[in-house]
């Protein structure tokens, strides 16, 4: 007797096939690219067939058989001058069911051949993925943020020519440590779908970009100087600052002010004793040549250190009322769990169209009186997997999802009102280009946070966000030294935004000086609190020059955008071919012509540089050298190695 197939192959179109477990079935579908779903159900009809072999592009070929489980993929044309090889091998779908056989997840596992796997998100504590993994899952981790993560996006690329999108909301898994597993829990009928890419590291991301929404372009004005301090809480500081700026011929573009609002509703100006008027210290603002952007955060507030106030406790009244907010499935509002930042708060229910109209006829005043902009922090706070939002979607599918509903929300309110206004955001995921600009989050003024810092920013680039920035100098703690401030400076000036920040004045992890000292990260105070002017003098400089460039960051702002590029590039993407390129983890290209190479080490005056092929000119010495080359070279404190890539005929 002979055994039936533990899998059937199925042909069931011209470019489509189906394997069929005993539980679920995967459906391939082949074309420009390779889109794999997984299904439960009853499988489509078709002629049973022994095996497959699939050509895909770039030389690439699918191989599918019965009677085993998964599929692999081989490059058939050569790369790097090698023979023909295993890319990809996937050896088993497994699923975890319930005692009543619902499947609860599904687990892909299987061997990924590749010196560097890049992507999954804004990474700080690697670059490479190769031998690390991911959990998917939008975390709030206050500083020191490791293998965590603001923003997961579930999509990686190698140096193989190879890239995969796996299109779910559901936090996605992925694990490059002795091979590849890549893991979520399911909800429906559609337990898994993804897209597999062939082509180049830039190319492949281009892809992941158009499939994942078109990028929006920033204004001009944020290419520019930012200046921030939860500290500036009202008139006096505000105008502290703006008399700063003018005694040091500190040029800027942007202020954020975070602690404006009265710290309940975070609509509603503070009292009198803080802003005297409110439109008057706009006015001020927008004459000194600056734009605003005002801190926000995604709760109805439970006050817990005073009276809420007749406002806050009508807006909570109406929001559980009117069902505003997000609710569990037993009927009652959602509250964020105890020792989680804003505990107690209900979540605004973004996927609500009278949710935003209710949320942001609260805030039109704001854009009247000439904000252009919004610090949407937060988002990071759906903790229950149960709760039903008013699209239908539950808490499991909407953690990872909820921090771009409420920033696309605050975009499409500044777009209905006339505001070619931004948003600048530490949470997000998937589609974040649409939803420019994002930060680092915060972190501590010590020396491997800012290592961290450049390690994010160029993962998330590989990532597909496209105008990324960090707190010069670190956002909490111990005032930075002196050292740290200005290569921090240096690294910034350019990066694709250049801004200073500091935490609240009594953080949590600030609390050895007295009542009343101003932790600021601006020039001016680290010069006074440390007793070294240079501080000021140099990062002035840097200011001055980042002004210098903001036409040439304006027009690759638009090259980026229109061409699915991130401003903040990883070498790959220009220099596939080259090993030494794809190897590096701390440089990276500034637009398509500045190679910049920030130093990250404490008592360091020179670094190695990586050159690759072609004509390079520093930027500061003018000196021209041949690519192709490692060198060391050095790097006083008032300076960064930059290269300009010099563009020749036989280029």
């Amino acid at each position: 007797m002979i055994s039936p197939p533990l899998i059937r192959l199925t042909r069931v179109g011209k470019q489509t096939w189906c394997q069929d477990y005993s539980d679920f079935y995967v459906m391939y579908k082949a074309g420009e690219t390779l889109e794999i779903t997984v299904l439960q159900g009853s499988p489509p009809i078709g002629e049973t067939i022994p095996e497959a072999a699939v050509e895909l592009p770039e030389g690439f070929q699918m191989t599918l058989t019965g009677n085993k489980k998964g599929f692999s993929l081989k490059r058939l044309s050569h790369l790097d001058g090698e023979n023909p090889a295993d890319v990809l091998t996937v050896t088993d779908f497994e699923i975890e069911e319930s005692a009543s056989g619902e499947i609860l997840r599904i687990r892909q596992k299987g061997h990924l051949y590749a010196r560097h796997i890049w992507g999954t998100g804004e990474r700080y504590h690697t670059v490479d993925l190769r031998g690390s993994f991911t959990d998917g899952c939008v975390t709030e981790k206050f500083t020191q943020q490791g293998d965590q993560t603001y923003m997961p996006i579930p999509f990686f690329m190698t140096d193989r020519h190879l890239g995969c999108f796996v299109n779910a909301s559901i936090p996605v898994r992925m694990d490059f440590r002795g091979g590849l597993t890549i893991e979520q829990r399911t909800q429906g009928n559609e337990l898994l779908r993804e897209t597999w890419f062939f082509s180049s590291p830039a190319s492949i991301l281009r892809q992941f970009i158009a499939s994942t929404g078109s990028p929006l372009l920033p204004p001009d004005w944020t290419f520019g100087v930012w200046i921030s301090a939860n500290g500036w809480n009202c008139d006096a500081e505000v105008e502290t600052q703006l008399q700063a700026l003018r005694q040091y011929d500190y040029p800027a573009d942007v202020i954020v002010l975070e602690a404006w609002s009265d710290e309940r509703t975070f609509y509603q100006w503070n009292d009198e004793s803080h802003w005297r008027s409110p439109s008057d210290i706009v006015r001020r603002i927008r004459e000194a040549g600056l734009h605003l952007i005002l801190w926000q955060i995604p709760v109805i507030k439970q006050e817990r250190n005073g009276e809420p106030g007749v406002q806050l406790l009508a807006d909570e009244q109406e929001a559980i009322e009117r069902k505003l907010c997000v609710f569990r499935k037993d009927g009652q509002p959602y509250r964020i769990p105890e020792g989680v930042w804003f505990s107690g708060s209900l979540l605004p229910d973004f996927t609500n169209p009278e949710t935003c109209r209710w949320w942001f006829e609260k805030r039109k005043h704001l854009l009247d009186m000439g904000v252009e902009g919004f610090k949407t922090d937060g988002g990071e706070f759906l903790l229950d997997d149960t709760v039903l939002l008013h699209d239908g979607s539950s808490g499991l599918e909407a953690h990872n999802r909820y921090p771009g509903q409420y920033i696309a929300a605050y975009h499409r309110f500044m777009a209905e009102n006339g505001i070619q206004g931004v948003t600048f955001s530490r949470a997000d995921s998937t589609g974040a280009q649409m939803r420019p600009l994002h930060w680092a989050g915060d972190q501590l003024s010590v020396w491997s946070e800012l290592r961290a810092q450049l390690r994010a920013g160029i993962s998330a680039g590989l990532s597909g966000v496209l105008f990324w920035g960090f707190d010069i100098g670190g956002f909490a703690g111990e005032l930075p030294s002196g050292e740290l401030y200005l290569r921090a400076t240096a690294f910034a000036c350019f990066c694709p935004i250049m801004q200073w920040h500091a935490e609240p004045r009594s953080g949590q992890f600030y609390a050895t000086h007295p009542d009343g000292f101003v932790n600021d990260r601006s020039p001016w105070n680290l010069a006074e609190k440390l007793n070294d002017p240079s501080i000021l003098e140099i990062s002035a400089e840097f200011a001055r020059l980042r002004k210098a460039l903001q036409p040439y960051l304006v027009r690759e702002a638009a090259y980026c955008t229109e061409h699915g590029r991130p401003m903040m590039a990883h070498l790959c993407l220009d220099y596939p071919e080259d090993e030494n390129a794809c190897a590096c983890e701390d440089q990276y290209m500034l637009g398509r012509m500045l190679l910049v190479c920030p130093i990250v080490e404490k008592g360091v005056t020179s670094r190695q540089v990586w050159l690759p092929m072609g004509t390079w000119k520093h930027y500061f010495t003018g000196e021209t050298l041949k690519g192709g080359q490692s060198l060391t070279l050095p790097c006083p404190l008032r300076k960064i190695i930059v290269f300009e890539r010099v563009m020749t005929d036989e280029a």
